[in-house]
């Protein structure tokens, strides 16, 4: 979905590429820290607030901001790794 969203042709629907690529790294973080933040009170309530920041059709959409911000820059930097690794992946399976 990355790649789909840093392509020249802009005519995919990239607000939901970038909201779906913030979604997924959020719920790899919640995988492994949910058994902790499950104990906050309004943790759920915050969770769901979180998601509907993030998806909000408005200027200050979380997705664009979290993706610019922190995703986009780590991915720059280590595409060269990710690629190297899912090409390692492709040529096993």
């Amino acid at each position: 979905r990355i790649k789909a969203i840093e392509s020249p042709n802009k005519d995919d629907d990239t607000q939901w590429l970038t909201y779906w690529v913030v979604y997924g790294v959020f719920s790899i973080a919640e995988f492994f820290s949910d058994i902790f933040l499950s104990w906050f009170p309004f943790y759920y309530m915050l969770k769901c607030g979180f998601l509907l920041w993030c998806m909000a059709p408005s200027p200050s959409n979380g997705a664009e901001f979290l993706y610019h911000r922190i995703i986009r820059p780590f991915f720059l930097k280590h595409e060269a790794q990710l690629d190297s690794v899912v090409k390692d992946l492709k040529d096993k399976a």
